[in-house]
């Protein structure tokens, strides 16, 4: 029911851990950028596949803490992945 007290703040328990996730996102988003700007800079390749399979390679070795098991981690991992390349390499010529 909508005017379930403990339902409300369950949701408002959610949106607020939305709102941290999302600022950890970016957090990690412009960490990332920064990363390919010292590259650029330093001549070295955008990308790292080492270091993407160490990141993987930490999650998978991590216990699940919760309810997410480790195969639904390692999907989350690999869209945060995914947006990063395409933050770090720019946007697609045209």
């Amino acid at each position: 029911m909508p005017d379930d007290p403990e339902l409300q703040a369950l949701r408002a328990a959610v949106d607020d851990c939305n709102r941290r996730l999302f600022a950890l996102l970016q957090e990690r988003a412009a960490l990332a950028a920064t990363i390919g700007i010292h590259k650029r800079r330093q001549g070295l390749p955008a990308l790292d596949p080492q270091r993407e399979l160490a990141m993987a390679r930490q999650l998978a070795e991590a216990p699940p803490a919760g309810p997410l098991d480790a195969a639904a981690l390692q999907r989350i991992l690999t869209a945060v992945l995914q947006e990063t390349r395409r933050l770090v390499e720019g946007p697609a010529p045209r």
